[in-house]
C-alpha cells in the first residue's frame, strides 16, 4: 500500500540516526523499522570497533581564508569545534626531502625534546632550546626563518563526531591562538569547556599572500556532560599523540620563515602553496 504523505517520525531519533523522513519511509517500505535500523548501526559499529582510526587533517587554504578537509575535500570558511587537546610540535627535514615522502631528520612532539636521526641512522635525543636549527637565519632557503618548523597542533571535534581532526597552525597563526588560550586561563577557564569558532583572514606582504588565524570566538559553554566527554577524549589523545607522526605534508603546510618574532611570522609559509 502506498501513501501520499510521509509518516510522522520522531525528529530527535531521525537526527540521532542521521536520516531524513524520506529515508525512514524507504526503510519502512522495505520492512525495516527505525529501531531495527538503530540496532543494525550499533552492530556495524561493534564490528568496526577494532579498526585503526587515525585523525584526519584540515589544511589552511592560503588564498581563500578557508579550511580544506582531507577526509571529504570540502572547503569551509569556518570551523565550529571543541578542542580536547593541543600541543606544540617541531619538525626538521633535510632540504632535499621537500616535496618527497621522506621521514623527518628530527621530530619533537612536545616542542622541548627532539628525536634526531643522523646520516648513519643512529637516533639520539636533543634539547630544542639552543638547537642551531631552531635559530632565526637557519632556514635552508636563506630566509630569516628557522630550518626547524614550529607548529601548534590542535585536535578538533566537530558536532556529532567521535573522531578528531588535526589542524596544524603555522607560526603566523600562533599569536591569535596563544592569546585566546591565555585569556581563558587568566579567567580560570579551559579551552575544552567551550565550543569555539575558528576562522581565517587573508594577509598580504607585497606579492606574498597567506591565510592566518583570526582570534577564536566562543560560541557557547559546554554542559557538564559534554565537558566530561571532551576531557575523556583529550586524555586518550594525550596518551596517543606521540604516535601521530609529523609528515612531510605537515612540514610543507607550515612552510618558511618569520619576520623576527616567530609568533608574528610573515607569510613565507603560504605564499607559494595553495594550501598551508
Amino acid at each position: 500500500m502506498t501513501t501520499n504523505a510521509l509518516a510522522v517520525y520522531d525528529q530527535n531519533l531521525l537526527a540521532r540516526l542521521g536520516l531524513t523522513a524520506e529515508q525512514a519511509e524507504e526503510l519502512a517500505a522495505n520492512g525495516i523499522t527505525l529501531e531495527e535500523y538503530a540496532e543494525l548501526q550499533e552492530e556495524a559499529a561493534r564490528l568496526e570497533e577494532h579498526a585503526e582510526i587515525v585523525p584526519v587533517r584540515y589544511r589552511i587554504v592560503a588564498q581563500a581564508a578557508a579550511f580544506s578537509s582531507e577526509a571529504t575535500g570540502e572547503i569551509v570558511p569556518k570551523l565550529r569545534v571543541r578542542v580536547p587537546f593541543y600541543h606544540t610540535a617541531r619538525v626538521l627535514f633535510a632540504p632535499a626531502s621537500e616535496g618527497e615522502s621522506a621521514p623527518p631528520l628530527c621530530t619533537s612532539h612536545d616542542g622541548k625534546i627532539g628525536r634526531y636521526t643522523a646520516e648513519d641512522g643512529i637516533q639520539s635525543y636533543r634539547k630544542c632550546l639552543g638547537c642551531p636549527f631552531d635559530k632565526f637565519g637557519s632556514d635552508y632557503n636563506g630566509g630569516r626563518g628557522k630550518a626547524c618548523k614550529t607548529l601548534r597542533r590542535l585536535y578538533l571535534l566537530e558536532e556529532n563526531s567521535k573522531v578528531p581532526a588535526i589542524l596544524n597552525l603555522p607560526p603566523s597563526s600562533h599569536r591569535a591562538w596563544d592569546r585566546f588560550v591565555s585569556s581563558l586561563r587568566f579567567r580560570g577557564q579551559l579551552v575544552s569547556s567551550f565550543e569555539i569558532e575558528l576562522s581565517l583572514e587573508v594577509r598580504r606582504n607585497g606579492s606574498m599572500m597567506w591565510s592566518q588565524l583570526q582570534p577564536p570566538k566562543i560560541i557557547r559553554e559546554l554542559t557538564p556532560l559534554e565537558k566530561a566527554r571532551v576531557i575523556a577524549i583529550g586524555k586518550e589523545l594525550e596518551a596517543k599523540h606521540r604516535a601521530v607522526t609529523v609528515e612531510i605534508e605537515d612540514y610543507l603546510s607550515i612552510g618558511g620563515g618569520s619576520s623576527g618574532d616567530e609568533s608574528e611570522a610573515v607569510g613565507n609559509e603560504s605564499s607559494t602553496e595553495q594550501t598551508a
